[in-house]
């Protein structure tokens, strides 16, 4: 089934909505003014009647309310033309008629069962209230009953009018709020059809488009800005990726180029020539194991961020102690070790921890000449733990030094391809220390010497 757009289901939402109100208030304007003008009629009716009453011991004493007076004129100056009026003795005969006197409403008369009381009668499809009074003489005695009927089909009238009115005009005010809420969607979501047709035109090759950007300080644009936001990080993601790409095709080119060339050298002279062949093997197996160690470090990188971490404890002590005596023997240099608490724990686990302090230590031996020191400083630091490598190397240039924990980046790519490097190390490091929610940084001089920083959390 297919789907309204917004701009319809603002308007049958408008719609929906205002016939809920509309409908609410029709019928409690009914109910409301129905029961408070039938009170009303009521009243005015008692008050008549009351009247009636209260008049009739004067008018029956000068006899104009004797037996044979049907219609006595002093009780017709008590009714309207919408009312009548009957006065019933209290033997339960009829003394008088006032009004009308209509056949329907006096056969309705209760002379059996004459009491006080007020109520709403429905005689041949006409509403009346009866009101039941009697009139009494000083003593209390019952003189005579007033019966008097009031007709309220003209308030029933009025009202049925009044509710015509209300559904009329809510009719025509639903259809407007559909009107509205549609041109009301169609206005609110005219920046969102030119984001749309923006954004089909964007692709990869084009991810230098942006929406046309908004002053305002509505949804709409604050939807712009961030969507530009984020078009700049993908763009720069993207373009992250295509360095990255580029530089890994350049570093697998440069082995796969000599693998290639000395296959291709065996297969010319290595049949005759052993040396040929020797020398070949050897380089095939070397650029072999370039590749595998390239390999290895980017498949590392990839992995790092689905790793499973346990965020308990471990002491950092004997673990940065076996990096630096490993190193020592394999370079044949002395490293410094300078630890303020050998029970310092942290929130690594030793492998990792291992693998970030090899890495750290062996960029400071490679960029260090050996009469220069490598020194090792391990102490706490507020809640953290923080390990410094510091080396007296050539340091790193300064617009370096944000650089060096990228992918395959080098500050000296000359010197780096000389040490065998790939430029994969620091970024290794860095992702293992982030895993651990720790954080890794570099100051530099020149000609002075580097520290490589990690700060992580301490138990």
């Amino acid at each position: 089934m297919t789907r309204l757009s917004i701009k319809w289901r603002l308007s049958l939402v408008s719609m929906a909505t205002l016939t809920g109100i509309m409908l609410l208030f029709t019928v409690f304007v009914y109910v409301t003014l129905s029961k408070w003008m039938i009170q009303q009629q009521e009243q005015s009716a008692l008050v008549d009647a009351q009247h009636i009453a209260m008049a009739y011991p004067g008018n029956a004493e000068t006899g104009s309310g004797n037996l044979n007076d049907a219609h006595p004129n002093w009780l017709n100056q008590f009714v309207s033309n919408s009312q009548s009026a009957f006065l019933i003795s209290s033997t339960g005969h009829l003394m008088g008629i006032g009004g009308s006197g209509n056949s329907p409403v006096a056969h309705s008369i209760p002379f059996g069962k004459l009491r006080d009381s007020v109520s709403i009668l429905e005689i041949q499809q006409h509403h009346y209230v009866r009101v039941i009074t009697a009139s009494r003489s000083d003593s209390g005695a019952v003189l005579a009953w007033v019966v008097l009927y009031s007709s309220i089909d003209v308030v029933e009238g009025y009202i049925a009018t009044l509710v015509r009115v209300l559904i009329i005009g809510s009719l025509g005010g639903i259809v407007l709020a559909g009107v509205s809420g549609y041109m009301l969607g169609f206005s609110a979501l005219r920046p969102v059809a030119r984001i749309i047709r923006a954004v089909r035109r964007m692709n990869l090759n084009r991810m230098d488009e942006r929406l046309p950007d908004s002053q305002g300080k509505d949804e709409i644009a604050e939807l712009t800005r961030t969507f530009n936001e984020m078009l700049e990080r993908i763009g720069h993601a993207i373009q992250k990726q295509n360095e990255f790409v580029a530089d890994a095709s350049h570093e697998f080119r440069s082995p796969l180029t000599v693998i290639e060339g000395y296959a291709n050298l065996l297969d010319r002279w290595g049949k005759q020539d052993p040396s040929v062949t020797e020398r070949s093997i050897k380089a095939i197996k070397r650029e072999a194991g370039r590749l595998r160690k390239l390999t290895n470090g980017l498949l590392q990188l990839a992995g790092i961020p689905y790793s499973q971490t346990l965020m308990t404890p471990h002491p950092v002590y004997p673990v940065i102690e076996e990096v630096v005596l490993q190193l020592s023997d394999v370079y044949q240099r002395p490293i410094e070790l300078v630890v303020e608490d050998t029970t310092l724990q942290a929130f690594m686990q030793p492998e990792h921890l291992h693998q970030v302090i090899t890495i750290l230590l062996q960029n400071a031996v490679k960029h260090t000449e050996f009469d220069k020191s490598i020194t090792v400083r391990v102490y706490r630091e507020r809640q953290t733990v923080r390990i410094d490598v510091v080396d007296e190397g050539a340091g790193i240039p300064a617009e370096s030094l944000s650089h060096i924990f990228e992918r395959f980046y080098r500050a000296d790519k000359a010197r780096s391809r000389a040490t065998d490097g790939f430029g994969l190390g620091l970024a290794i490091a860095r992702e293992l220390v982030l895993l651990y929610q720790g954080s890794m940084w570099a100051t530099s001089q020149l000609y002075m010497g580097t520290t490589m920083s990690v700060s992580l959390i301490c138990f």
